[in-house]
């Protein structure tokens, strides 16, 4: 599968990026025009991965996070690369970061992805042949999910108290910066009943997590229930509505106790 193709190439821009937030000062932070962190780590791994992805696969599109490419429909496959996800954690010295590259087919279905956390020793990997892996074991079997509870935790964008009322949800609240860990946080963790993003997430941000949830065919869609639509955010658009992310029962219960704020 193309995806391992470039694993080794993920794990060395990780060590770059690990080496890079060493080094890095709160000073060392720049704002985009959307207001959201970017830092010179940003740039020199989203190029390390796709000089890589270029070279090993010249006729496939790349969509990335800092910089914008032309997208060809007719092209087979399609890489959707966030060199740092969770750069204002990065910045900050914080582990909750990661590489995330996620692999889309001719029709812009997740297929593959991985996502490698350094610093908090996480490599999760998904592609047609092997299934979802994480640090090159089957990820482990989670079971039925239990109902919410107080013991429950659910895994939330920083900004989520701006779209969901959550005072019907009555477990715990958890978030560590990367979109992309949050949305795979349950298939690792028994007591992270589920996790919600957006709807100012992008293909970079969720492709990969997809593709993951996908191989042990755990839901990752909108809270209004409609599947992600890829073609439309291929041009780095946001995605439209709050994304909900686990266990197919675990999701339909939480949609059933979050809210919209309004």
């Amino acid at each position: 599968m193309a995806i391992l193709t470039i694993l080794d190439d993920v794990k060395a821009a990780g060590a770059v990026a690990s080496e890079m937030q060493q080094a890095l000062s709160f000073s060392d932070r720049e704002y985009k025009s959307d207001q959201s962190v970017v830092t010179e780590a940003d740039r020199r791994v989203e190029a390390l991965l796709c000089g890589r992805i270029a070279t090993a696969y010249p006729g496939a599109n790349i969509i990335t996070e800092e910089a914008a490419r032309p997208f060809d429909p007719e092209r087979p496959l399609t890489f959707a690369v966030d060199p740092i996800d969770g750069t204002d954690v990065y910045s900050q010295g914080m582990n909750g970061w990661c590489i995330s590259v996620g692999l889309l087919d001719e029709q812009l279905v997740p297929a593959g992805g991985i996502i490698f956390a350094p610093c908090l020793d996480l490599l999760l990997v998904a592609d047609a042949d092997t299934g979802a892996t994480l640090n090159g074991s089957p990820l482990p079997s989670i079971g039925s999910p239990e109902s919410i509870s107080v013991r429950s935790n659910l895994m939330v964008t920083s900004r989520v108290h701006k779209h969901l009322d959550l005072r019907g949800y009555v477990g715990k609240i958890r978030g560590i910066g990367s979109a992309a860990l949050h949305l795979c946080y349950p298939l690792i963790y028994r007591a992270v009943i589920g996790a919600v993003e957006g709807p100012g997430a992008h293909i970079w941000d969720i492709a990969a997590a997809h593709a993951i949830n996908r191989a042990r065919d755990w839901d990752l869609v909108y809270l209004n229930s409609k599947p992600i639509d890829y073609w439309s955010l291929r041009d780095g658009r946001p995605a439209e509505d709050v994304i909900m992310a686990g266990h197919p029962r675990s999701v339909g219960q939480l949609r059933h106790v979050l809210r919209r704020v309004g």
